[in-house]
């Protein structure tokens, strides 16, 4: 497998992901929205009309912000502010305010019997 065909593959997975997941979503939110612990899952990275959003989404899709991927806010700085600390599939990082508002997430629901 090539190194160009292995983003594709990766992007088509978590566009399966999202079908699957996509009728239990009735209200997506920005990252920054969401809740320290709550799990969600990214529905998109949109660009935030700055100058490098095309970096800026090639970068976060490379961390592993993809459509379907499972994340949860670990942590947010002082007084809730930036940074915030993102666990998306096995990494955690650090994200900006206006880097987190670029995703766009939608909780998961859990399930009560």
């Amino acid at each position: 497998m090539s190194l160009k065909s292995q983003p594709t593959a990766a992007m088509e997975r978590a566009q399966d992901a999202q079908r699957t997941q996509g009728a239990a979503c009735v209200r997506d939110i920005q990252l920054t929205e969401l809740e320290t612990g709550t799990r969600a899952r990214v529905v998109s990275v949109t660009s935030s009309g700055a100058g490098d959003s095309l970096e800026l989404g090639r970068r976060l899709a490379e961390l592993g912000f993809l459509p379907g991927e499972s994340v949860r806010v670990v942590a947010r700085g002082f007084f809730a502010r930036e940074p915030l600390a993102v666990r998306v599939g096995t990494g955690t990082f650090a994200l900006r305010l206006f880097e987190a508002a670029c995703i766009r997430v939608c909780r998961e629901q859990t399930l009560t019997g």
